[in-house]
């Protein structure tokens, strides 16, 4: 009965220790883009460098973890039949520290979709319908209010637009004269 515990807590190692070389090999990889990137993510300093640290404490745990269930899928001494427990609780707490690593490394690479500073398009241009007519040019900064807008086609020129008068707002590629 024992032996057959044993070979099915094996078994079930066998198959764990496949996911958990692959997220070892995910977290060695998102170790390797994250230290060799050039800060183009545009977090602070100081998240990338905790996103950094979590990426190589991830792959420590990944470890462990991975050194914990390759125990108990190919021991290299035969355990006494009263070992079958402890090997299931080594199992469980490998399998744990595997889930506790995808947690690390996820959280790690959600400073990649930290916002940029200054992030729109500028010059993304714009088409703004009123009832006196029709402007398109670029949005740029303005009062409380206004929509001010800088006009493509004449030369530049700034147009404040009153909010209570804009009757539509949309984003084209170019401005048709």
């Amino acid at each position: 009965m024992a032996d057959d515990a044993d070979g099915r807590l094996q078994t079930s190692a066998r198959g764990w220790l496949t996911l958990q070389l692959a997220v070892l090999g995910f977290a060695g990889l998102c170790g390797a883009i994250k230290s060799g990137g050039t800060g183009g993510s545009g977090a602070p300093r100081a998240v990338e460098a905790v996103a950094g640290v979590l990426v190589l404490l991830g792959l420590g745990v990944a470890c462990v973890a991975t050194y914990l269930v390759a125990r108990i899928a190919w021991p290299v001494h035969a355990s006494p039949p009263t070992d079958a427990v402890r090997a299931g609780r080594r199992l469980r707490l490998g399998i744990s520290l595997t889930f506790l690593t995808v947690l690390l490394v996820a959280v790690a690479a959600s400073t990649g979709w930290w916002p940029e500073e200054g992030s729109s398009k500028t010059g993304a241009l714009v088409e703004v319908s009123t009832a006196s007519g029709t402007w398109c040019g670029t949005l740029r900064a303005s009062g409380g209010g206004v929509l001010g807008l800088e006009v493509a086609d004449a030369g530049q020129q700034s147009v404040d637009i009153p909010l209570g008068e804009v009757a539509a707002l949309q984003p084209v590629g170019t401005c048709d004269a």
